[in-house]
């Protein structure tokens, strides 16, 4: 498996590389601002795309656009999230987080230009139906608005630490976290032409997953060490591991990764693939 998410990493890394070349030296600062934040990290929501397309045969030039643009719509917020007036985070992926090398104004405008460009990958790409991108790109866009990260950004800001329940870190953690994941599926899911039923599957796979890969983040940032994840750790205020302690957060782990293989029961072995991406994005704290 490893082997496989490599090739689609070094595919996406590839792409994104190519697509963020500039020849204007008036916005080169822009674009390598962009590049930085674009380059890198584990490509899982891309891996998660292809692995979705694989159930139904889908030709791999009809999700390359799709994943990229999924990628740089999370490099994106990831700019945002570090920003000194949002989690100030000095660190992401193992290098200073974009903000630290190029400014707050250029990591800004860096973040917009990469939502952009995400939308317009899809939007542009000759391999999909003009229904195809116009679905996609709808999904893509309501990933990062009101109800998607912006929410999720805006409740992990403004919500104080005694105000904090399960009910308001699970509303945080769907809508930072899963909505890429939810996103990536669904797009996938249009792309193949799922059925209702099949469609409703990756959803709540997506869902359930971004949720667990959301309290395995929240875990490491106790437990974890930074030149091992890449990212400044015990900043996060709505943590779920600070809410309900170590050993639940392991049992909700054990559930919601639970829940979300049971979902893909109904593609029987052909969601072996998605199953061993469902283990591998659990296994940092096991």
């Amino acid at each position: 498996m490893r082997e496989k998410m490599q090739m689609i990493k070094r595919l996406i890394d590839e792409e994104i590389d190519q697509r963020l070349q500039n020849d204007n030296p008036l916005i080169e600062a822009l674009y390598k601002s962009a590049a930085y934040s674009a380059a890198g990290g584990k490509r899982i929501r891309a891996v998660f795309v292809f692995y979705t397309g694989e159930l139904f045969d889908v030709p791999q030039e009809k999700l390359i656009n799709a994943a990229c643009s999924i990628e740089l719509i999370h490099a994106a917020s990831l700019i945002m999230d570090d920003l000194p007036y949002m989690d100030d985070s000095q660190l992401r992926r193992g290098k200073p987080a974009n903000h630290v090398v190029f400014g707050q104004d250029v990591a800004l405008l860096a973040s917009i230009g990469l939502i952009s460009e995400g939308i317009q990958m899809i939007l542009s790409d000759a391999h999909l139906t003009e229904n195809e991108r116009l679905k996609a790109a709808q999904v893509l866009s309501a990933s990062f608005g009101f109800n998607g990260l912006a929410a999720g950004q805006f409740v992990d800001l403004k919500i104080k630490d005694k105000n904090v329940n399960f009910e308001i870190i699970e509303f945080i953690n769907q809508k930072k976290t899963a909505a890429l994941f939810s996103a990536a599926g669904k797009v996938a899911a249009i792309i193949a032409h799922a059925n209702e039923d099949q469609a409703a599957a990756i959803q709540k796979f997506s869902e359930d997953i971004g949720f667990a890969f959301q309290i395995v983040d929240d875990m490491l940032d106790v437990i974890g060490e930074e030149k091992l994840v890449g990212k400044n750790i015990g900043q996060d205020r709505m943590n779920f591991v600070k809410l309900v302690g170590m050993e639940q957060a392991r049992k909700y782990l054990a559930e919601y990764h639970q829940k979300a293989v049971k979902s893909l029961e109904i593609f029987g072995d052909k969601a072996a693939g998605l199953k061993e991406l469902s283990d591998y994005l659990i296994q940092r704290v096991r």
